[in-house]
């Protein structure tokens, strides 16, 4: 790879010395070959071997150095992953784009986030790295009726939802006569005909079988391509297009006069129909998985700016982080800080968005918007604690790296094996306290068919789907549960080492109950002598009693109630 050179915005240079001190500390650095830092610009540049240096490395030199060099973060959705190994053809191609400083890429929740260098790379370029690695971003579309970028990702997943769920139910109404058809011949072979409607069953599997291996695999052999083609690795669509594939041609050629004694279109469809199915399944759980993370808002606040003046009544949610400026109240904080009691706010006090107003209105000024307010702060965390692997997920990624070629070379190995020496083996297993072999064995289907079934077999069943799901899901749902009880974890490394906890020790009291108020008693109060006397309203002289409270009278006090409420 070529040298590449770097613009960089410089942060807390106070002198000439701040600069040299940056040009040192790069240049201690093997495979950085160019510095120049400019105090008077606060810019720099810096010339490197990518191949020798990142430039993460180069950005911790810098803040080694006691400086800072201008970077940000973006979160991108990526829709069409399906194991752990895409996850990781991500983030290379990412960490291979000129200017990303960093890449996390997590297929449990579908994220990328990706923290580069605005001087020499956009998120444009962030979408393109994706797209060369054979994935699709959900990109962030302009003037989209107010649409967050979170509306567009759960609008993305739903679609994805939606698309597998509608590929297996076109696959199971494919695949249904298919496994009608195998369970006949296996339990009422007696019953079955040769042919439907004049046609030969092999040709009507075929007929089935082809819409499936086609419409169905398209997304597997596609993925498979890419993997192999493009990015030079072997994931789990490899090993289901390589498995299918094999069932499905072989079956084509004993039609067309191939020597061999059995078809394998219904093995061949029912895989594709079964791995659809988890894949729909699996889109599933992690939208679901991921719900507790998201804050749901009544009101939009996209409007709603720095030093906008908000008026809040009783019973309401502040609508954003801000400062109290006119009325007196208590904020009930208990969901941000655990507090069961609610805290008294009056003028100049500062209130967090998302807390409930008990009693009282409250005129406030907005502080914070967006995504810099404390409960976006918590989303935040969230996200980012699922996004942070433990130990055990590295160890995971690292063995399904290798897996799919190992299960490769297995099912070649022993297919070949058992075309070499097929009686041998015959011989050796049928001795065992076990069922008989596949299909009749090398002697009831012929040795290279059999051998086939070997290969066909190894690959399919050894699919690493949870290998690589497993953890990022525990770590996922377990985030998730825990902001949802007030819990917020750092990351997936620290669940780890919760198992370890004995102790738990809290640094306050009144933080362990719950802020809400429940009926505890009903307490009826004896009748009383409600009226008034008016003795000028008789014509005679005498005194009238009337109602001391009228309809009018209790419309007007609900109406003064009302005017300060929400409701």
């Amino acid at each position: 790879m070529s040298e590449r050179r770097e613009r960089l915005a410089l942060h807390g240079m106070s002198c000439a010395n701040c600069s040299q001190t940056i040009e040192e500390s790069l240049r201690s650095l093997d495979g950085v070959t160019g510095v120049d830092a400019n105090f008077a610009t606060d810019e720099g540049s810096v010339s490197y071997d990518p191949e020798t240096v990142s430039l993460g490395e180069i950005y911790e030199a810098i803040e080694d150095a006691n400086y800072e060099a201008a970077s940000e973060t973006v979160t991108v959705a990526i829709t069409d992953m399906t194991c752990s190994n895409c996850a990781a053809s991500n983030e290379e191609s990412l960490l291979d784009t000129a200017g990303v400083v960093d890449a996390d890429v997590n297929f449990a929740t579908d994220e990328a986030t990706v923290t580069y260098n605005p001087a020499e790379a956009s998120v444009e370029d962030i979408y393109g790295a994706i797209e060369d690695a054979g994935y699709s971003p959900v990109r962030a579309v302009d003037g989209s009726e107010g649409q967050s970028s979170q509306e567009h990702q759960d609008e993305a997943r739903n679609e994805e939802i939606r698309r597998q769920r509608n590929l297996t139910l076109f696959g199971v109404a494919l695949s249904l006569p298919l496994l009608a058809m195998l369970a006949g011949h296996l339990f009422a072979p007696a019953w079955m005909d040769a042919t439907f409607e004049g046609i030969p069953l092999g040709w009507v599997a075929f007929a089935l079988a082809t819409p499936v291996q086609f419409v169905l695999g398209k997304e597997f052999y596609e993925n498979a391509y890419t993997a192999v083609a493009e990015n030079g690795t072997a994931n789990m669509d490899v090993l289901i297009a390589l498995g299918s594939s094999t069932a499905y041609l072989y079956s084509v050629a004993r039609l067309l006069g191939f020597p061999g004694e059995g078809l394998y279109f219904d093995t061949a469809a029912l895989i594709l129909v079964f791995i659809t199915l988890g894949n729909y399944l699996e889109a599933r759980s992690k939208g679901q998985a991921g719900e507790a993370a998201v804050v749901e808002e009544e009101v939009p606040l996209s409007e709603v700016e720095v030093g906008d003046r908000l008026k809040v009544r009783p019973g309401e949610k502040v609508p954003t982080d801000a400062r109290v400026v006119d009325g007196d109240s208590a904020v009930d904080e208990s969901m941000v800080t655990g507090e069961s009691v609610p805290v008294s706010k009056g003028p100049g006090d500062e209130v967090i968005g998302a807390t409930v107003n008990r009693n009282g209105v409250l005129v406030v000024e907005a502080t914070k918007v967006g995504e810099e307010t404390a409960i976006q702060q918590i989303v935040e965390r969230v996200k980012d604690a699922q996004s942070r692997q433990p130990e055990i997920q590295n160890v995971a990624d690292r063995i399904s790296s290798y897996f799919v070629p190992a299960v490769i070379l297995n099912a070649l190995f022993w297919a070949g094996v058992w075309y070499a020496f097929p009686d041998a083996l015959a011989g050796f297993i049928t001795s065992l306290p076990l069922w008989g072999l596949a299909a009749g064995g090398p002697t009831g289907v012929g040795v290279l068919e059999f051998a086939v079934v070997v290969f066909a077999s190894a690959v399919l069943i050894a699919c690493p789907c949870a290998l690589g799901l497993a953890t990022p899901a525990a770590t996922m749902v377990g985030t998730a549960i825990g902001a949802r009880n007030g819990v917020l974890f750092e990351g997936g490394d620290i669940l780890e080492r919760v198992r370890d906890v004995d102790t738990v020790v809290f640094d306050k009291t009144g933080t362990l109950t719950e802020g809400e108020m429940e009926l505890t008693d009903v307490v009826a109060l004896p009748a009383t002598d409600s009226g008034r006397v008016d003795g000028d309203a008789a014509a005679d002289g005498g005194a009238v009693v009337e109602p001391a409270v009228t309809d009018e009278f209790l419309l007007e006090v609900a109406a003064s109630a009302e005017s300060g409420s929400e409701h």
